[in-house]
């Protein structure tokens, strides 16, 4: 839809299913411009939040504390909930390499190192033909090397002249989950309170973290 169309959205709200060690559960995904985004697993026996609220992260769990994100937590969440992505990588990275061809699912892509001052750089794999972001890869320095956190984004729908994602799957050396949206409105209202940290207790159930 362009720069134009993605600015006319300030709000997403997305309801759908979460996929992750043979179980399926229900999930909600709340995101407001510029850079706030909160995903609510709901898994029966209680929830699991992961939020950023335009500063920093935190995890939640019902009937637990909240648990403040720290370090490169903090910059992966602050990556995924940038509502304007698209519009902002010219800002949120200091210079970009093309790298060699490649194919996902058989699909030509065009891959591209995306540079960030003091931090491992971030690969993002393009459609050839349609210019969609279809893999985001990016890295956490460990004690034993750069462990890699892969988005693979899919089934595209145009919500309101924007191209959405309804699938993405996260792979961790850990594990993976696919999240599966059904359902998503857009320019929808959300009180900026919903994204704190609540100062007791954080109602959620953790098993994977959504960021």
């Amino acid at each position: 839809g362009g720069s134009e169309a993605i600015h006319k959205v300030s709000s997403r709200v997305s309801k759908g299913n979460i996929v992750f060690g043979g179980r399926e559960v229900p999930i909600e995904v709340f995101s407001k411009a510029p850079d706030k985004r909160m995903s609510i697993t709901h898994m029966g026996t209680g929830e699991s939040i992961t939020a950023f609220d335009g500063q920093g992260g935190w995890l939640g769990n019902t009937g637990r504390p909240a648990r403040e994100m720290a370090g490169q937590e903090v910059d992966a969440a602050r990556l995924d909930a940038d509502f304007y992505f698209p519009t902002h990588l010219k800002e949120m990275f200091t210079g970009f390499r093309v790298g060699r061809p490649d194919k996902i699912d058989d699909r030509p892509v065009v891959a591209v190192f995306a540079m960030r001052q003091g931090q491992p750089p971030v690969r993002l794999y393009f459609d050839q033909s349609s210019g969609l972001l279809v893999r985001l890869v990016r890295y956490t320095d460990t004690p034993v090397g750069r462990s890699p956190t892969q988005i693979d984004y899919a089934d595209y729908r145009d919500l309101d002249g924007v191209k959405v994602p309804f699938r993405w799957t996260l792979s961790r050396i850990n594990g993976r989950f696919t999240i599966q949206i059904k359902e998503a409105k857009q320019n929808v209202p959300i009180d900026d309170q919903k994204f704190v940290k609540p100062p007791v207790a954080a109602e959620s159930g953790a098993k994977p973290s959504t960021h």
